[in-house]
């Protein structure tokens, strides 16, 4: 009964990784604060899981001097990849215990479906436009060392 059991899970996972396909998705955007672009800021590509499969960097890059920022990604997945932007950035930062530069704001944006393609490379940039990141967000947190 064993036996059987542990052939009919093993036939399970071979099923379910044949199944699984690669998926991409790529973004891109420019960084301001105020009217000053946001350069050297951390922009970071996850794809997010469920319990007990953990969360997945796609990609980290820094925004260049004029505050411009692509990222991309591939993920093999079985169900349709969750992909977010996240942003770490210190425009508009009073700081903790009004200590400057001690923590980040974070801020977290989704990527539509729409935007997610079959295959290993990008299809439709999620084309994020210029945010001024200057006033506080939806979805922020502050992120510390």
């Amino acid at each position: 009964m064993a036996s059987s059991l542990l052939s009919f899970l093993l036939l399970l996972m071979c099923c379910l990784l044949v199944s699984a396909r690669d998926q991409t998705v790529g973004a891109r955007g420019q960084l301001m604060c105020g009217n000053q672009p946001l350069n050297n800021t951390e922009v970071k590509l996850w794809e997010l899981d469920t319990w007990p499969d953990p969360d997945d960097l796609l990609m980290t890059v820094y925004t260049d001097s004029p505050g411009r920022f692509s990222v991309w990604g591939t993920e093999n997945e079985i169900t349709t990849i969750t992909p977010v932007v996240k942003i770490y950035h210190r425009c508009n930062n009073k700081g903790l215990f009004s200590i400057p530069n001690f923590c980040k704001r974070k801020v977290t944006y989704e990527i539509p479906s729409s935007y997610i393609a079959n295959g290993r490379s990008v299809q439709r940039w999620y084309e994020m436009g210029t945010m001024n990141m200057e006033a506080k967000q939806r979805n922020e947190d502050t992120e510390c060392l």
